[in-house]
């Protein structure tokens, strides 16, 4: 269940994501960059309708879900135009917008995927049944998993309306499906919702992604733009942005192709290739970080060349195996000595490519502990360590402070005065006589009390009566005789 909030919550934040975009960039592109004065935009109820349209066929009567479900979101945007001097306006283009959801795979917890033909037909049939004024000139539908390919060549059937499909990409990018004239006018900046600030950073994730590659062989530009989903102009653009902004990223060409690499590190500053260039004009000796970036270069060059031949050598070694199948399984001696002849031949050609392929991984060693020797240099170079005297020094004066300070522990432990005189010794044992006075009263006071209570107050010990004494004779009066003898 958990999965499940979680995909559906993706939808709608793509949905949001989708709607807000569009109407930040319909209304960045208002001030003159579009042939339209304004754009009103208001929400339009067949987003919702089409979700209360699902839940009815799959028969489920649950008022809350369709507050938990994507697709609700729909728009109207209709771009004005004044006339005579801003008397009345007349609509240029009336759009539709719409965020497409997989529902019924949402709702049955099954994997969604892509969109396809049918899901797309169906949203263009709620725009049919709609009054002639209110009917769209363009119709844009997107979906967080994009679009599958029959879906995408409804993109070519023509229109009204002319059909417009947008695909989130796991990047963060969109993959933008639209008649070419549509694209080419002034409409299809509406389009680019990513700014190209966004498109640089996608671009530099891609590159991080990519690090092992960028590091040694680079990746090539249309590669590159592959990943990205954008065209080759604009990769490149923003590949000379990027070089610009990271000073270790440079372009290498090979074989008609563009590289994209990183230096193991940059020159300090634009002012370093500057003084580059006119050091070359003048035929000076190159600086460490120049020696650097031409190596990695070679480098670049190298590992695309080594890259290629381990393709090659890769594709006859499948030969091999198939060659070695078909001899194995030959019906006649005929057929194996053509295949034996095949075989050699092919063989031989491995061998060379092997060889080649060697000299370029021992190039690129090379290459690459001189790159290494030189990093190391002049990362320590640039880095103003203290010498063996500085050291030396340092550590005496540290050793003489801390002697003294020792010293003067020691000599502060043995001639250390007490702050007590006779006289507070004194005081001090008068108040511990008190003390001692006080706690002797406080023990004398129940003592006393003790005794003056009454007798009857007083607990007398039980003892049995035939255990104990007789009672003595009662004694007489005051001077009388306990015992008076007989007269």
């Amino acid at each position: 269940m958990g999965a499940v909030m979680d995909e559906r919550s993706r939808h709608r934040q793509f949905e949001e994501r989708f709607v807000n975009q569009l109407r930040t960039r319909a209304l960045a592109l208002i001030a003159g960059q579009l042939p339209a004065d304004e754009v009103r935009i208001v929400s339009t109820p067949e987003g919702i309708d089409g979700v209360r349209a699902t839940l009815r066929r799959l028969e489920i009567y649950d008022r809350d879900a369709v507050d938990s479900l994507p697709g609700t979101h729909s728009r109207q945007l209709r771009f004005r135009r004044r006339r005579l001097a801003g008397l009345f306006s007349t609509d240029v283009l009336r759009v539709r917008v719409r965020a497409l959801a997989p529902l019924e795979a949402l709702l049955r917890d099954e994997p969604a995927g892509p969109l396809g033909r049918e899901d797309v037909l169906d949203a263009l049939a709620a725009y049919e049944v709609l009054p002639r004024r209110e009917k769209p000139d363009v119709v844009i539908l997107a979906s967080a998993d994009g679009f599958t390919g029959e879906a995408r060549a409804l993109v070519e059937r023509g229109g009204p309306p002319r059909l417009v499909l947008m695909g989130g990409r796991a990047d963060g990018g969109w993959d933008v499906d639209a008649p070419e004239s549509l694209l080419e006018s002034p409409w299809g900046r509406l389009f680019e919702l990513e700014s190209h600030s966004e498109r640089l950073q996608r671009l530099l994730r891609h590159l991080e992604a990519n690090a092992a590659v960028v590091d040694t062989r680079g990746i090539a530009l249309d590669d590159l733009a592959g990943q990205l989903g954008l065209s080759v102009n604009e990769t490149e653009a923003l590949v000379r942005q990027a070089c610009r902004t990271q000073p270790r990223l440079m372009t290498v060409q090979h074989a008609g192709r563009v590289h994209i690499c990183r230096a193991p590190f940059a020159e300090e500053g634009n002012t370093m290739s500057i003084w580059s260039r006119i050091r070359r004009l003048l035929g000076m000796k190159p600086t460490t970080a120049e020696r650097v970036r031409d190596l990695t270069a070679q480098r670049v060059q190298i590992e695309q060349q080594r890259h290629e031949i381990d393709q090659k050598v890769e594709t006859l070694e499948n030969q091999e195996r198939d060659l070695i199948r078909q001899g194995a399984s030959a019906a006649s001696d005929a057929e194996r000595k053509q295949l034996a002849g095949k075989l050699m031949r092919l063989r031989r050609e491995l061998r060379r490519h092997r060889a080649q392929a060697q000299l370029f991984t021992q190039q690129i060693d090379i290459i690459g502990t001189h790159i290494h020797h030189l990093t190391l240099a002049e990362q320590g170079q640039r880095l103003e360590l203290p010498t063996a005297e500085d050291l030396t020094r340092e550590a005496a004066q540290a050793e003489q402070v801390i002697t003294e300070v020792a010293a003067n522990a020691d000599l502060a432990a043995h001639i250390e005065v007490s702050a007590e005189t006779p006289m507070m010794a004194e005081e001090e044992a008068a108040i511990f006589e008190e003390f001692k006075q006080v706690a002797a009263s406080q023990a004398g006071a129940p003592a006393s009390a003790e005794a003056s209570a009454p007798p009857e107050a007083q607990a007398a010990p039980v003892r049995d009566e035939a255990q104990a004494p007789a009672p003595a004779p009662k004694a007489a009066e005051k001077n009388e005789p306990a015992n008076p003898e007989p007269g």
